[in-house]
């Protein structure tokens, strides 16, 4: 092959050449174009190729269409109270009189409710027993929690009581806190 321009017939046939053969492999439009415009040139080719690429019966069965639209995503709404809660734990604290150090906070997303629990340890049998005997038996069992990675939320108790209730946990990643409300709250104070 030479560089030049191409007539009209040859382009389909360098783009199912470095395209459309099974041995060409699928790189996109602009992948296609770094391989034809290393060898060809003709006027237009990157439109004419990504127009050519757009309707590549390959591209299009295999191409993800699950993505988000452009723009913010929305908020979630939840529109019946204590139905989800976001929890935390907060410190080490400075120690009180009778040995406490840690908060663990329980919001509901609704209403914004906040309820606090001081308690002496950072544990998942304290945070698990504290939502058990604190929150759901005063509120009733939730729908979902949402909290962070830590060990206390993605503890087997915690787990085995959100599976026993039916309640749906949601960890946020941990580059991501600012998905749990109370997180946001912890972060401006």
């Amino acid at each position: 092959a030479r560089l030049g321009d191409l007539l009209n017939q040859e382009r389909e046939r360098v783009l199912k050449e470095h395209h459309g053969a099974p041995t060409a492999g699928q790189y996109g439009a602009e992948g296609t174009y770094n391989k034809i415009a290393s060898r060809y040139y003709f006027p237009g080719m990157r439109t004419y190729i990504s127009e050519w690429i757009k309707n590549c019966p390959e591209c299009n069965r295999y191409k993800a269409h699950n993505q988000k639209p452009a723009g913010l995503m929305r908020t979630p709404v939840y529109s019946k109270r204590f139905e989800t809660i976001s929890i935390d734990l907060f410190g080490p604290l400075p120690r009180t009189a009778t040995g406490k150090q840690w908060i663990f906070i329980v919001e509901d997303c609704s209403t914004r409710w906040i309820e606090l629990f001081a308690h002496a340890q950072a544990t998942a049998h304290g945070c698990t027993t504290t939502l058990i005997e604190e929150f759901f038996m005063r509120y009733g069992i939730l729908r979902r929690i949402i909290s962070d990675n830590g060990p206390q939320f993605i503890s087997s108790i915690l787990q085995q009581v959100c599976c026993t209730l039916n309640i749906n946990q949601n960890l946020i990643p941990v580059n991501f806190l600012q998905a749990n409300s109370v997180e946001r709250k912890k972060q401006r104070s």
